[in-house]
């Protein structure tokens, strides 16, 4: 039986390749995302795996969550 999340979160996130072009990517079904500030890194773990960005070539970093059953909460990074 799969596990029915009780929040509901959706990221965007935007960085910066090795060429400075922006690369954007969205996450629709995350299941965990932390911050490890003394390696400077963000990682997003979704249904199709483990992500993880670095802070220093974050362009832009906005999540939603919207707690079952009513209610939304949103951060915006940049």
């Amino acid at each position: 039986m799969a596990n029915v999340p009780l929040i509901t979160t959706l990221v965007r996130i935007t960085v910066k390749d090795i060429n400075g072009n922006s690369v954007a990517k969205q996450f629709n079904q995350v299941s965990s995302m932390s911050f490890d500030y003394n390696k400077g890194m963000v990682n997003i773990v979704d249904v199709t795996g483990s992500f993880y960005f670095t802070a220093i070539t974050l362009s832009s970093l906005a999540y939603t969550i919207v707690p079952n059953p009513a209610g939304s909460h949103t951060v915006v990074m940049s």
